[in-house]
């Protein structure tokens, strides 16, 4: 079966390196890289680039799971899995832009423009620091393998 006819699942990272927890996304889709761990699915980086993600949506993809930081008012490192619906930005950002990050702003631009959305889920985990820096929190560098195991289990379902 080609690559272009195979029912794709993918497992996207978000986020931005130079702000510490912000970026479990991409961490996480490296370490998938590191460990050899992409099998039945795509591990894609969009860094801070979701707007990105359009280019995702097409009828060949069959599901998204999309790794990010996200504030929730748990515990630094805890994880949570979430639809679009569920939640509401807490983003003031007057446009859409390269530079915005919404990921929700983007889909509901996907929605509007017609795009097939295939399932898509979020796996939020809460940071302890998005503060300028490079490298993950201790909370959150320490549980990256348990993150990628969790989140390779929801995306496969198995």
């Amino acid at each position: 079966m080609s690559i272009s006819s195979a029912r794709s699942r993918l497992l996207i990272g978000l986020g931005n390196y130079c702000a510490s927890d912000d970026a479990i996304g991409p961490r996480l889709i490296e370490h998938i890289a590191e460990k050899g761990l992409e099998k039945g699915f795509r591990a894609i980086d969009l860094s801070g680039n979701p707007l990105n993600l359009l280019s995702y949506l097409e009828p060949a993809t069959a599901r998204i799971l999309i790794v990010d930081c996200a504030r929730m008012g748990r515990k630094p490192g805890s994880c949570v899995f979430f639809k679009a619906n569920d939640v509401k930005t807490q983003k003031r950002l007057p446009g859409m832009s390269t530079h915005e990050g919404d990921v929700l702003k983007i889909l509901d631009l996907a929605e509007q423009m017609k795009y097939r959305i295939p399932p898509l889920e979020f796996m939020g985990i809460e940071p302890q620091s998005t503060e300028s820096g490079i490298g993950l929190s201790q909370p959150l560098e320490s549980r990256l393998p348990e993150y990628a195991a969790i989140a390779v289990k929801k995306l496969c379902g198995g």
